[in-house]
């Protein structure tokens, strides 16, 4: 067996801590998967530093923004119906 570090467990309690904020205020959080046109996006309209790419909490922040400003966009596309 693997002896986990003190590094490891820490960043684990950060992910759990983050977790339990999310679910007590009702967020829920998904899994996305992401292809060369997503990241070309997040690039284009988030400002995603292309050299970030593999910084899983930066591109987790971008994608989110990115989904806030689509939803609002089909928000007010609906709205002027």
């Amino acid at each position: 067996m693997v002896e986990k570090t003190s590094a490891f467990r820490q960043r684990r309690a950060d992910d759990v801590r983050r977790c339990r904020a999310r679910q007590a205020r009702g967020a829920a959080c998904y899994y996305v998967e992401c292809d060369a046109d997503t990241f070309d996006l997040l690039v284009r309209f988030e400002g995603l530093d292309p050299d970030k790419i593999n910084d899983r909490q930066v591109v987790a922040r971008a994608l989110g923004r990115l989904l806030r400003r689509a939803l609002d966009a089909l928000l007010r596309q609906t709205a002027h119906r």
